[in-house]
């Protein structure tokens, strides 16, 4: 389970922050997450809760923000993927996004380069610096 090493990573990023920032608690954390980054949200976040617990950190609400692929085409198209079209079925397949490894450009269907939707990024940190009175 890869989430527990990227969880062991984010925790050390709050820490260093909060502490180069003399926090007290830290409140909040927004993570941004492509739905290619091959990592499981929920896993992720039980996994840091875990390795939180007995910090600064182990209150924090942990929010996954997941963020749609992107991709540019050879026609000029450059966006982002509607899921809901993914499958030769047209259901939602959003469940084996993380898998492809290509898409095909929705304007002309050739396949079309990924240019995000892998991302792992620390949006916001939320901390407390002082005891409020």
């Amino acid at each position: 389970m890869h989430e527990y090493s990227i969880a062991c990573e984010i925790f050390e990023q709050v820490i260093a922050t909060a502490e180069a920032h003399e926090a007290l608690e830290v409140r909040h954390i927004i993570l941004e997450m492509g739905r290619l980054a091959h990592t499981n949200p929920d896993q992720l976040s039980f996994c840091f809760k875990a390795i939180a617990e007995g910090s600064i950190a182990e209150n924090a609400e942990f929010v996954v923000e997941m963020i749609p692929p992107s991709l540019e085409c050879e026609c000029g198209y450059t966006g982002t993927v509607d899921e809901t079209q993914i499958g030769k079925d047209g259901e939602l397949r959003s469940e084996l996004l993380e898998y492809i490894a290509a898409l095909e450009c929705p304007v002309c269907g050739r396949n079309a380069r990924i240019t995000g939707g892998r991302e792992l990024i620390i949006k916001s940190i939320d901390i407390e610096t002082e005891v409020e009175k």
